[in-house]
């Protein structure tokens, strides 16, 4: 059997942190549809969700910062490599899915319109999606 080292724990928790970011969006994506006709239970169902969701993304905020540190990886060295040139594209993506969801948090109930949150969530979703897959590149070398 391969020993589970650091490496391997650290790589674990960011994909755990990134399987209840974007897997939870996308269970929320499909269940809120179902509750539009209770807007209060939809309501609750996504402030539920942001209890996991947020410390999820914290959880990949930190262990990514980890491991491109381990990696050697610092700002001015992030566009010098394919592989750091990646990360800055995956970071995009990172960046761009938190404040998505972000924005969604902060805009109040009464000036959220359904059709404001499905693009903002949706926005958000997508730019999880891509930034997995440019992980899973940078990872697979």
């Amino acid at each position: 059997m391969l020993p589970i080292g650091g490496h391997a724990l650290l790589l674990w928790f960011h994909v755990l942190g990134a399987c209840t970011w974007i897997g939870g969006q996308l269970a929320v994506a499909v269940v809120v549809p179902v509750l539009r006709g209770e807007p209060r239970l939809a309501a609750a169902l996504g402030r539920r969700f942001q209890w996991v969701a947020w410390p999820a993304f914290l959880l990949l905020a930190a262990t990514g910062v980890i491991q491109a540190l381990d990696d050697g990886i610092t700002p001015t060295t992030l566009l010098a490599t394919s592989a750091g040139r990646t990360l800055g594209v995956k970071l995009l993506f990172v960046l761009l899915s938190g404040t998505a969801a972000l924005a969604h948090t902060l805009t109040p109930p009464s000036r959220r319109s359904a059709r404001l949150s499905a693009i903002l969530g949706g926005l958000s979703l997508l730019s999880a999606v891509m930034a997995a897959l440019f992980g899973v590149v940078i990872a697979g070398g």
